[in-house]
């Protein structure tokens, strides 16, 4: 995987896993505004994509569960824990969206990776 320095260094998510090595770390959620992140249909009737990063697959399944039961239908593994650094740097980008979009901080909107 690609190093960007001096940004791509760690994330939160490795940091808890290295705190609870025991602990089955998902990083998921960051990259919405909260409301968005458990109703996904008031943006695009849901047509946009969330993502999950973690080191367990069973444990990355629980989340994408949960996800689906919260009406998202295009969640995307990004791999391995390491990938919740783009997740969150991607945070900052979120934010200077909405204000390029004139909204608040967070906004309501969402982002769809088209294949």
């Amino acid at each position: 995987m690609p190093k960007l320095d001096p940004c791509d260094t760690d994330s939160l998510g490795e940091q808890i896993q290295r705190a609870l090595p025991e602990t089955k770390v998902v990083k998921s959620f960051v990259t919405q505004e909260q409301t968005t992140v458990v109703n996904p249909g008031v943006i695009a009737g849901g047509d946009h994509t969330m993502f999950v990063a973690g080191d367990h697959a069973d444990a990355k399944q629980q989340v994408t569960e949960l996800l689906k039961a919260y009406g998202w239908t295009d969640v995307l593994d990004l791999g391995p824990l390491v990938c919740a650094r783009g997740m969150e740097m991607y945070a900052h980008m979120h934010s200077a969206i909405g204000f390029g979009l004139g909204q608040q901080f967070g906004g309501h909107f969402g982002i769809k990776v088209v294949r």
